[in-house]
């Protein structure tokens, strides 16, 4: 061990002796100002709360709490796009995809949309969707710009019959 090791640990050693006695002295000296405290008197304060509880007083802060607590939320609060006010007009939206079969193989899962084949994560024809989700009876699109999917259901084949 080094010199400037053995002082170190010196004067750590002597901290902690006299940390000790510091303590052990302070609490024989005065035993009764640790039981004795000051008491504080706050009737006065408690009365003028209940007086202002009875007369229904809210401060201003108070009342836009309440307006806000009973405001609607909206569906995802962690929605990172603002809302788009419901009164304002947007530009109009392409038609969804229509979805027309899926495969299984097993290892992957394939769904047909409009006549292409398309794997989880790849964008559709023209790039505004992009395939979440694959399911038989369903398919869930993200589209640009967007938080929340959108469901596809299937579309289900219109059998004709043909004469004979």
């Amino acid at each position: 061990m080094t010199f400037r090791e053995k002082v170190i640990l010196g004067l750590v050693g002597v901290a902690a002796v006299g940390a000790g006695l510091h303590y052990a002295f302070e609490s024989f000296a005065k035993p009764d100002n640790l039981t004795k405290r000051k008491r504080i008197d706050h009737t006065a304060l408690m009365t003028t709360v209940q007086v202002s509880l009875q007369k229904g007083e809210l401060t201003d802060r108070e009342e836009r709490v309440l307006a806000a607590a009973t405001a609607q939320w909206i569906r995802n609060p962690l929605r990172e796009q603002p809302l788009v006010p419901a009164n304002t007009k947007s530009a109009p939206q392409s038609p969804l995809p229509k979805y027309i079969g899926y495969i299984d193989t097993g290892l992957k899962v394939i769904a047909i949309i409009d006549g292409n084949d398309y794997r989880p994560g790849e964008p559709l024809l023209g790039g505004e969707f992009q395939l979440l989700s694959i399911y038989p009876d369903h398919i869930e699109l993200l589209r640009r710009g967007a938080s929340d999917p959108v469901d596809v259901p299937l579309e289900k084949p219109q059998i004709t019959q043909q004469p004979q």
